[in-house]
């Protein structure tokens, strides 16, 4: 009897160890399937265990899954991609390149009028006070709203005191966008900063103080990644160049002597 609950323990303990998925770590390139050019910022999601990732500016993606599970793939201008793994898939890492359609919208058909609807232009040409026999008459029908005056162009003389004022106030006008893209310039460049520093890569990868600064010349994350990117998508790419970068670096010079 306990001969027979041994063996039937055996079985179950088998089947649990088995039975677990595997975890298949995908590594891959996005496409355009029209232009062969990369995709960059592409939204990769594993809605089963919930994680997601967003492809570089070369448009290369990492993310693992099981291999029942399915990645939504998706960009703007372009069609969704549903990505799965065969079923005759043994190896737990995967090289893919990943073909995106362009996607094309149809707008409906609008009405442009230059009242507010055709409600309104109809009520203004009943409301016209020109009669019809003069209309016949070749008198122009002038519709409320409308300016059937002559077109003319002021253009200030050169030293009058309009084109003085104009002058200036266009000076002024630049030099306030220029300050003004100034400033939006250092405050982006301090954004970047905060979400990638050396703090930030101590953070993530452990890596000693004196290893920190070859590490961000191997990793660089361009600043078109970093604006919009979240801290979550931003671990995922320094953990991808991490892993790289161990391969390249002996284990021992990783090591804090300290």
């Amino acid at each position: 009897m306990v001969r027979i609950i041994l063996i039937l323990f055996c079985c179950i303990l088998v089947h649990d160890v088995f039975g677990q998925e595997t975890l298949v770590e995908i590594t891959g390139e996005i496409i355009n399937a029209e232009t062969q050019e990369p995709v960059p910022y592409v939204h990769v999601v594993n809605n089963h265990l919930n994680q997601g990732t967003v492809s570089n500016t070369q448009g290369r993606f990492w993310i693992s899954m099981e291999k029942t599970d399915t990645l939504l793939i998706s960009a703007i201008g372009f069609e969704t991609y549903a990505f799965m793994l065969k079923e005759q898939i043994t190896s737990i890492r995967l090289e893919v390149t990943i073909e995106l359609n362009t996607s094309s919208m149809e707008l409906e058909a609008v009405d442009v009028f230059a009242f507010r609807n055709e409600e309104a232009l109809k009520k203004a040409l009943l409301e016209t006070k020109v009669p019809i026999q003069e209309a016949k008459r070749g008198i122009q029908l002038q519709v409320p709203g409308f300016y059937y005056g002559p077109k003319k162009e002021v253009k200030p003389s050169i030293g009058s005191p309009i084109s003085f004022l104009h002058s200036k106030f266009s000076k002024e006008v630049k030099e306030r966008k220029q300050l003004a893209k100034y400033e939006r310039q250092q405050n982006y460049q301090k954004l970047i900063r905060a979400k990638y520093n050396e703090a930030v890569v101590i953070e993530l990868t452990g890596l000693p103080k004196d290893k920190v600064e070859e590490f961000m010349e191997f990793c660089k994350l361009d600043n078109s990644f970093l604006g919009p990117a979240s801290e979550y998508e931003i671990a995922i790419a320094v953990n991808r160049c991490f892993t790289d970068f161990k391969e390249l670096t002996p284990v021992d010079s990783l090591v804090d002597e300290n």
